[in-house]
């Protein structure tokens, strides 16, 4: 398992440096409809956590009508292009480092909303990732459960096995039902869902603690 994660921060360390051109190339219009939507449902939000921040894109994009952001990257580079970005951007409001989504170094019940973008197919044990969540969230807080679908239709199953060539595997090929299907099962009521279109469909999920109701 080590030697899996020391290959998997590896390979985004040596990517960080194009990270931004290829989403802005391959997946920027599905990007571009994704932040909007973010900044309408996050702002006024006190504490966010992104986990799987990247260079932080979405980050800087919801910075500006928030409070605060804590922000992980299991890569040191991606962290590192991040702060540089923020020293360029006087984005004062977050807090990059280096951290685990499925050994979150936070306490239980840290934050108003945590955000996982574009991240959980690609881990090998998602499960585990959802069930830190969940643990950091505050009782009534909310989780942003953003995946691309890559087993929703047969041109999203052939560029994902494309994108694979490039390093971008993709672990778990979901449809946006089995995908909603694997929110419901691991703790987390779905308040609302949201298919944004693009080569591969993203799904947008705003779900709560299943123990908790609340409206949407």
């Amino acid at each position: 398992m080590k030697t899996e994660i020391n290959r998997e921060i590896n390979f985004w360390n040596s990517f960080s440096g194009r990270y931004d051109n290829f989403i802005r190339y391959t997946l920027g219009n599905t990007y571009q409809l994704l932040f909007k939507k973010l900044k309408e449902d996050v702002t006024g939000t006190e504490n966010i956590l992104e986990i799987a921040t990247g260079t932080g894109l979405l980050s800087f994009e919801i910075c500006r009508v928030v409070n605060h952001i804590d922000a992980i990257d299991i890569a040191p580079e991606m962290i590192r292009i991040a702060q540089k970005k923020q020293a360029e951007m006087h984005a004062l409001n977050i807090d990059f480092g280096v951290g685990d989504t499925s050994n979150l170094q936070f306490r239980d019940g840290s934050f108003d909303k945590v955000i996982a973008s574009n991240v959980l197919h690609l881990l090998e044990d998602p499960d585990e990732a959802l069930s830190e969540i969940n643990r950091v969230l505050k009782p009534e807080g909310k989780a942003f459960l953003i995946t691309f679908c890559h087993g929703e239709n047969l041109r999203s199953r052939l560029l994902s096995r494309f994108m694979e060539l490039s390093g971008f595997k993709a672990r778990n090929r979901w449809t946006t039902k089995s995908y909603a299907s694997f929110i419901k099962a691991n703790g987390f009521e779905i308040l609302t869902m949201e298919i944004m279109p693009g080569k591969i469909p993203l799904v947008y999920i705003i779900a709560c603690k299943t123990t908790i109701r609340q409206p949407s």
